[in-house]
């Protein structure tokens, strides 16, 4: 216990895994948390004495699995590993803590998600100046980037949305990263001196990167470093990244347009989910990042446009390559398992495999007929195939390694002559052993013996209880069972010897020929790994090809004006979740310069949220490079998407729906720019009426007199609708209903001027309000809109006084019997079920008798 102790104390914050045997065991505090956390039997060691420790375990075998769960719940663990075979040891075996894993440290599980990179991201503060870095580990993807300021790292943060934050111990603005971090651990990180970040970032080749961004890059890999006890890490380069080279989307922008989550929990309601039609992980990866990190540099945006087009005019190549891409393991990852030597035999096996079809791949390009197509796809270098690895791979592993190397059939025949003599000595040992056993049969007379072995006891010769009698004298007794007596014999211990010594000469061997083929690996894995970065570019733009193909999607003109040009735009997953033919597209021109806001009403249930989602969705397809859902399409390009569309609340935060709402709202307006898309979804329905068109109004003359961005803003408030008619720089738009045969027919059709009536109360009879409810708004309605009441007492009097007095004949009606006749009279017999007839006439029964 002396080492777990020992263990504990170097690691405080993890739970250590202690190699016993074939088990991991945990005791103390880390046994009582992974037996709740993991559901494990909690045991104790000692039991009953007054040191008795908690204690609780699980094969090693199994591991992976239970330190999957353990990260995503956000827990560290310290692997604590025998460091010596204990059939060599006399004594207690030596152990120490051989890695430390963390969220964003996490590389050798099958459980990682194949569409998300997995960063561990650091932050360094200098002088009101912001480094920011994000490391992914499992692809060997080290990113640095300078920041001016606190919004912007708090932006990327949400953007990258990392597993593992590591921030400095005195910094001023921890609440506001945990505020963005969505679930990620945040640790305090030591300060780091530049001597400590040149000597950690020793070798490493990097793009023009310095200052806070060099720092912050070095954070990271010296936490992931001392992760892994100091081992060498597969970082071949630093790349930067410019912030301001990417559009906006903040956290509210991401979750409001479902980009890659949806707030209804359905995977297949998000953008991410409709166009990721990739065929590889490393292309999932980069389709993913490039949706939630769209460009504003055209003639880059022109570049990707360009490669997706070249897919979109050839069928017969596109689908090759995507054929071809199917075929692909995730070599980034393999790459890195190859450099930290934590490859197995299949993975070998995948490898080949992957290199294989990564040939093919390219082979299948040429069969691109255009000139511009060609070189749309072109490569900056020719790729490199590693063929001295896979030719090597080729020529020794079986088609299908196992994954596990002690489960053997791993290389070819004829591939090595020292392995296959042992495998001959092997083979014939098995034949000596079975010539043995007849001969035994034949001599003792025993037809039923048996020649057999065990790890434990080696060979035997096993004889049943009924035929011990005929066991000869020079038989040596080896073992009592409860089915007979095993003996041995000089002989069979001979045969013995020689197959283990075979045995052991061919696992000796065969482990050999392993770590060569690992360290061949290992030395071509920068050259694979680059292999896959290419084909995860080619993957993303056969994926785009194939949904604008698919999905009747056209390429974009993207430019510097400051247009917004959308004809027949179309909202790209309500028109996939829609019944075929039903989704109905609609048009949007907005100018910065001219007309740039479109004040949108219209009833509830209409298309007025889905119309502003489907245009910031638009420009976002275009800006990341992809084509668009519509019939022509002009983007201007936008520094920023900003969004405040839906109701939500932070009841863990303490904030109502409405403080949400204005938080969000104040966050457009302070960083909408004149290059803005700000889309508005009922601006001030969380308050009073008066308030909130107030609120409403000034934040509409905002937009459209102060920051001049191209903006829509729907509202139901109806007399905002006289600032479009007043500016010159803003227009009514409403979405359109009708009533057809007293129902209510939403035509979602987007058209100029203001909705007449927004049909409140028939929105609210499709949601199933009693009618008794209605027939009493309806009444309310009526009179509030003639402008008749002051309040809802007089309106109860006076709206139905009138027809009362005509049913009784007199002025003496209760209250009771007058909103009996108002009911009655607002009734739509025709559309009333027969159970809500027998509910009425029972409440209008009541009503009279009262």
């Amino acid at each position: 216990m002396q080492q777990h102790a020992d263990a504990k104390e170097g690691y405080p914050d993890c739970i250590i895994f202690f190699r016993l045997g074939d088990f991991y065991e945990m005791f103390g505090d880390d046994a009582v948390v992974v037996s709740r956390e993991l559901d494990l039997t909690l045991t104790s060691r000692n039991k009953g004495k007054t040191d008795e420790i908690p204690m609780a375990g699980l094969p090693h075998h199994a591991a992976h699995a239970y330190i999957a769960r353990l990260m995503r719940k956000g827990f560290k663990v310290a692997v604590c590993e025998q460091m010596a075979d204990p059939k060599t040891v006399k004594g207690i075996v030596p152990r120490q803590v051989v890695r430390v894993i963390t969220p964003g440290t996490w590389t050798d599980s099958p459980d990682l998600p194949q569409s998300e990179n997995q960063w561990l991201c650091a932050v360094h503060e200098h002088e009101n100046c912001f480094g920011l870095s994000l490391f992914d580990l499992t692809t060997s993807e080290l990113l640095a980037a300078e920041v001016s300021d606190l919004a912007s790292v708090l932006s990327e943060i949400s953007r990258a949305r990392p597993l593992e934050i590591l921030l400095p111990a005195n910094i001023q603005f921890r609440e506001a990263v945990e505020s963005v971090a969505n679930q990620a651990q945040i640790r305090n990180d030591d300060e780091i001196t530049p001597e400590e970040s040149d000597k950690v970032l020793f070798g490493i080749e990097s793009e023009v990167i310095a200052g806070p961004a060099l720092y912050a890059a070095a954070r990271c890999l010296r936490f992931a470093r001392a992760c892994y006890q100091e081992k060498t890490f597969p970082i071949w380069r630093i790349a930067s990244w410019n912030p301001s080279g990417i559009l906006g989307l903040d956290q509210s922008a991401q979750r409001h347009l479902e980009l890659v989550e949806s707030t209804v929990a359905e995977k297949k309601a998000t953008l991410f989910a409709v166009i990721n039609r990739s065929c590889s992980a490393p292309g999932s990866r980069l389709l993913r990042r490039r949706l939630l990190a769209p460009l504003t540099d055209v003639r880059l945006i022109s570049q990707r446009q360009d490669q997706v087009e070249a897919f979109v005019g050839s069928h017969n190549v596109r689908t090759k390559v995507r054929a071809k891409l199917s075929e692909l393991p995730d070599l980034e990852r393999l790459a890195v398992r190859a450099s930290l030597f934590e490859l197995n035999p299949k993975d070998l096996g995948k490898v080949r495999d992957g290199l294989h079809a990564a040939e093919s791949c390219f082979l299948s390009l040429s069969g691109l007929e255009s000139k511009a197509a060609k070189l749309a796809l072109k490569a900056d270098s020719p790729p490199d195939f590693s063929p001295e690895l896979r030719n090597r791979l080729d020529r020794s592993l079986v088609a299908a390694p196992p994954a596990n190397s002690k489960e053997g059939a791993i290389f070819q025949n004829e591939f090595d002559a020292e392995l296959d003599g042992y495998m001959r000595l092997r083979t014939s040992g098995s034949e000596r052993i079975a010539a043995f056993e007849d001969e035994l049969r034949h001599s003792t007379k025993i037809s039923n013996l048996k020649v057999k072995s065990t790890r434990v006891f080696g060979w035997y010769i096993e004889v049943p209880k009924s035929q011990l009698g005929r066991v000869p004298e020079h038989f040596k007794r080896k073992q009592t069972v409860a089915s007979g007596e095993r003996y041995t014999l000089n002989d069979l211990d001979e045969i013995a010897e020689e197959i283990e010594s075979a045995e052991e000469n061919f696992r000796s061997r065969e482990l050999a020929l392993l770590r060569e083929l690992y360290e061949q690996a290992a030395q071509a894995a920068q050259a694979f790994h680059r292999l896959a970065s290419v084909l995860a570019h080619l993957d993303v733009a056969a994926c785009l090809a194939e949904v604008a193909v698919d999905f009747d999607y056209v390429r974009p003109v993207v430019d510097e004006s400051d247009e917004l040009e959308i004809i027949e735009g179309r909202h790209p997953v309500v028109e996939r979740l829609a019944a075929a033919g039903r989704f109905v597209p609609n048009d949007v021109s907005l100018r910065a310069r001219e007309q740039h806001l479109w004040l949108i009403s219209g009833p509830n249930m209409a298309g007025k949220s889905t119309f502003l989602r489907q245009v910031a969705l638009i420009a976002i397809l275009a800006q990341m490079g992809s084509f668009v859902p519509a019939q022509k399409a002009r983007i201007g390009v936008f520094d920023r998407v900003l969004s405040r569309v839906g109701a939500s609340d932070n009841l863990a935060g303490g904030e109502s729906t409405f403080m949400v709402e204005m938080r969000e709202t104040a966050e457009i307006l302070h960083s909408a720019t004149s290059r803005s898309l700000v889309i508005l979804d009922e601006v001030g329905r969380g308050t009073s009426t008066y308030d909130g068109l107030s609120i409403a109004w000034a934040v509409a003359e905002h937009l459209d007199q102060l920051v001049r961005c191209r903006a829509l803003f729907a509202t139901h408030y109806h007399e905002l609708t006289e600032l479009g008619e007043t500016s010159p720089s803003a227009a009514n738009y409403c979405v359109s209903a009708k009533q057809h045969k007293g129902e209510i027919v939403f035509l979602h059709r987007v058209q100029k001027g203001a909705a007449s009536r927004s049909y409140g109360v028939e929105v609210a009879r499709l949601a199933g309000i009693p009618e008794g409810v209605l027939c009493r708004a309806r009444g309310l309605l009526e009179r509030y809109e003639k402008g008749q009441a002051d309040s809802v007492a007089q309106v109860t009097a006076a709206d139905t006084a009138g027809a009362q007095l005509d049913f009784f004949g007199n002025a003496g009606a209760t209250a009771s019997e007058k909103e009996a006749i108002a009911t009655l009279r607002a009734l739509d017999l025709e559309r009333m079920t027969s159970l809500e007839s027998l509910q009425l006439l029972t409440k209008l029964q009541k009503l009279l008798q009262s």
